[in-house]
Protein backbone atom coordinates (compact mmCIF):
# COMPACT_ATOMS: atom_id res chain seq x y z
CA UNK A 1 0.00 0.00 0.00
CA UNK A 2 3.10 2.37 0.40
CA UNK A 3 3.38 2.74 -3.49
CA UNK A 4 -0.41 3.99 -3.63
CA UNK A 5 -0.53 7.93 -3.87
CA UNK A 6 -2.53 9.58 -1.07
CA UNK A 7 -4.99 10.14 -2.89
CA UNK A 8 -5.72 6.09 -3.79
CA UNK A 9 -4.65 5.24 -0.22
CA UNK A 10 -7.84 7.46 0.83
CA UNK A 11 -10.08 5.75 -1.45
CA UNK A 12 -9.35 2.19 -0.41
CA UNK A 13 -10.10 3.74 3.20
CA UNK A 14 -13.65 5.32 2.40
CA UNK A 15 -14.26 2.42 0.81
CA UNK A 16 -13.39 0.08 3.58
CA UNK A 17 -15.27 2.13 6.11
CA UNK A 18 -18.34 1.81 4.04
CA UNK A 19 -17.94 -1.35 2.68
CA UNK A 20 -17.40 -2.85 6.05
CA UNK A 21 -19.60 -0.27 8.27
CA UNK A 22 -23.25 -1.85 8.63
CA UNK A 23 -24.17 1.67 10.15
CA UNK A 24 -27.18 3.34 8.42
CA UNK A 25 -27.24 6.82 9.50
CA UNK A 26 -25.65 9.54 6.87
CA UNK A 27 -21.39 10.37 6.60
CA UNK A 28 -19.94 13.12 5.81
CA UNK A 29 -17.18 12.89 3.20
CA UNK A 30 -14.42 15.75 2.90
CA UNK A 31 -13.07 16.27 -0.30
CA UNK A 32 -12.68 12.65 -1.21
CA UNK A 33 -11.01 13.59 -4.64
CA UNK A 34 -7.89 15.34 -3.38
CA UNK A 35 -4.82 13.48 -4.54
CA UNK A 36 -7.16 11.36 -7.20
CA UNK A 37 -6.03 12.08 -10.82
CA UNK A 38 -9.29 12.71 -12.85
CA UNK A 39 -9.20 9.05 -14.18
CA UNK A 40 -9.84 7.61 -10.78
CA UNK A 41 -12.43 10.68 -10.04
CA UNK A 42 -14.40 9.88 -13.06
CA UNK A 43 -13.69 6.14 -13.41
CA UNK A 44 -13.82 4.77 -9.35
CA UNK A 45 -15.22 7.31 -7.15
CA UNK A 46 -18.24 8.55 -9.28
CA UNK A 47 -19.26 5.08 -9.81
CA UNK A 48 -18.66 3.55 -6.40
CA UNK A 49 -20.50 6.83 -5.03
CA UNK A 50 -23.33 6.11 -6.83
CA UNK A 51 -23.82 2.68 -5.94
CA UNK A 52 -23.68 3.40 -2.35
CA UNK A 53 -25.66 6.59 -2.22
CA UNK A 54 -28.40 3.84 -2.90
CA UNK A 55 -27.32 2.27 0.36
CA UNK A 56 -27.00 5.26 2.68
CA UNK A 57 -27.12 8.79 2.47
CA UNK A 58 -23.42 10.52 1.85
CA UNK A 59 -23.44 14.39 2.47
CA UNK A 60 -20.11 14.92 0.58
CA UNK A 61 -18.02 18.56 0.85
CA UNK A 62 -16.18 19.14 -2.70
CA UNK A 63 -14.62 21.45 -4.91
CA UNK A 64 -14.97 19.40 -7.59
CA UNK A 65 -18.48 19.38 -9.61
CA UNK A 66 -17.18 17.06 -11.67
CA UNK A 67 -17.93 14.56 -8.65
CA UNK A 68 -21.45 16.31 -8.40
CA UNK A 69 -22.98 15.84 -11.67
CA UNK A 70 -21.15 12.36 -12.43
CA UNK A 71 -22.46 11.30 -8.87
CA UNK A 72 -25.82 12.53 -9.31
CA UNK A 73 -26.69 14.88 -6.29
CA UNK A 74 -29.71 15.05 -5.32
CA UNK A 75 -28.99 18.33 -3.59
CA UNK A 76 -26.28 20.60 -4.02
CA UNK A 77 -25.35 23.23 -2.14
CA UNK A 78 -22.84 26.40 -3.82
CA UNK A 79 -20.98 28.57 -1.96
CA UNK A 80 -20.07 31.88 -2.75
CA UNK A 81 -17.45 34.50 -0.89
CA UNK A 82 -18.09 37.78 -1.04
CA UNK A 83 -15.67 40.05 -3.22
CA UNK A 84 -15.48 42.36 -5.72
CA UNK A 85 -16.92 40.09 -8.53
CA UNK A 86 -18.65 38.25 -6.70
CA UNK A 87 -20.80 40.03 -3.96
CA UNK A 88 -23.48 38.63 -1.82
CA UNK A 89 -26.95 39.96 -0.76
CA UNK A 90 -26.22 42.35 2.25
CA UNK A 91 -22.54 41.87 1.73
CA UNK A 92 -22.61 39.15 3.98
CA UNK A 93 -19.02 37.12 4.22
CA UNK A 94 -20.43 33.98 2.93
CA UNK A 95 -23.82 33.09 1.14
CA UNK A 96 -25.20 29.73 -0.06
CA UNK A 97 -28.31 28.87 -2.51
CA UNK A 98 -29.59 25.08 -2.12
CA UNK A 99 -31.07 22.92 -5.38
CA UNK A 100 -30.83 20.09 -7.60
CA UNK A 101 -28.92 19.50 -10.77
CA UNK A 102 -31.44 19.96 -12.57
CA UNK A 103 -32.21 23.48 -11.38
CA UNK A 104 -31.72 25.95 -14.09
CA UNK A 105 -32.22 29.31 -14.46
CA UNK A 106 -30.84 31.94 -17.18
CA UNK A 107 -28.22 33.95 -15.46
CA UNK A 108 -30.82 37.11 -15.04
CA UNK A 109 -27.61 40.01 -14.74
CA UNK A 110 -28.41 40.69 -10.67
CA UNK A 111 -25.44 41.79 -8.91
CA UNK A 112 -25.68 38.92 -6.36
CA UNK A 113 -24.23 35.67 -8.14
CA UNK A 114 -25.89 33.19 -6.20
CA UNK A 115 -29.30 33.97 -7.27
CA UNK A 116 -28.49 35.43 -10.72
CA UNK A 117 -28.69 31.61 -12.10
CA UNK A 118 -29.76 28.27 -11.21
CA UNK A 119 -27.86 25.57 -9.65
CA UNK A 120 -27.01 23.80 -12.73
CA UNK A 121 -25.90 26.81 -14.45
CA UNK A 122 -23.55 27.77 -11.23
CA UNK A 123 -21.99 23.89 -11.81
CA UNK A 124 -21.48 24.53 -15.80
CA UNK A 125 -19.52 27.49 -14.68
CA UNK A 126 -16.80 25.79 -12.97
CA UNK A 127 -17.45 22.50 -14.38
CA UNK A 128 -14.58 21.75 -17.39
CA UNK A 129 -16.01 21.36 -20.35
CA UNK A 130 -19.00 23.76 -19.29
CA UNK A 131 -22.93 23.17 -20.35
CA UNK A 132 -21.71 20.81 -23.11
CA UNK A 133 -19.64 18.68 -20.48
CA UNK A 134 -22.98 18.69 -18.15
CA UNK A 135 -24.70 17.77 -21.30
CA UNK A 136 -22.73 14.89 -22.27
CA UNK A 137 -22.91 13.55 -18.76
CA UNK A 138 -26.45 13.54 -18.48
CA UNK A 139 -26.84 11.78 -21.37
CA UNK A 140 -24.37 9.03 -20.19
CA UNK A 141 -26.08 8.46 -16.71
CA UNK A 142 -29.40 9.20 -17.72
CA UNK A 143 -30.34 12.14 -16.10
CA UNK A 144 -32.07 14.95 -17.41
CA UNK A 145 -33.43 18.03 -16.99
Amino acid sequence: MTEMSEGKRAYIILRLLLDFNEDDCPILIDQPEDDLDNRAISGQLVEYLRKKKKERQIILVTHNPNIVVGADSELVIAANQHGINNKNDEGLKFAYIAGSLEHSKANDGSDFILSSQGIREHVCEILEGGEKAFNKREQRYGFSQ
